[in-house]
C-alpha cells in the first residue's frame, strides 16, 4: 500500500453546520485530518474552500472525494 499525503480543496455554501459535516464525514470512516483550512471565496461570499489535508492510498484519496462530492452544500471537491 503507497500512502501518500494530499491535499483537497472543497468548495462549500457558507452555511451552518457544514464544516461539521465534512469533518464529521473524515471521523466516521477513521480517516485522519492533517490540517484543515476554511476562508470565503473572495469572488462569491456565498461560499468558502475547505482546504483539508490527508494521508492515504490511491483507493483512499478516490473514496473521500466521491464521499465529499455526495454531502449536500458540497459544491466542488478536487485534489490539489
Amino acid at each position: 500500500m503507497d500512502v501518500k499525503r494530499f491535499t483537497l480543496s472543497i468548495i462549500v455554501e457558507n452555511k451552518p453546520g457544514v464544516l461539521t459535516r465534512v469533518s464529521g464525514l473524515f471521523s466516521k470512516r477513521g480517516y485522519n485530518i492533517d490540517s484543515l483550512y476554511v476562508s470565503h471565496l473572495p469572488e462569491d461570499v456565498q461560499f468558502s474552500r475547505i482546504i483539508v489535508t490527508s494521508s492515504g492510498d490511491d483507493d483512499t484519496r478516490e473514496q473521500i472525494v466521491k464521499q465529499v462530492d455526495k454531502l449536500h452544500d458540497v459544491k466542488d471537491v478536487k485534489i490539489i
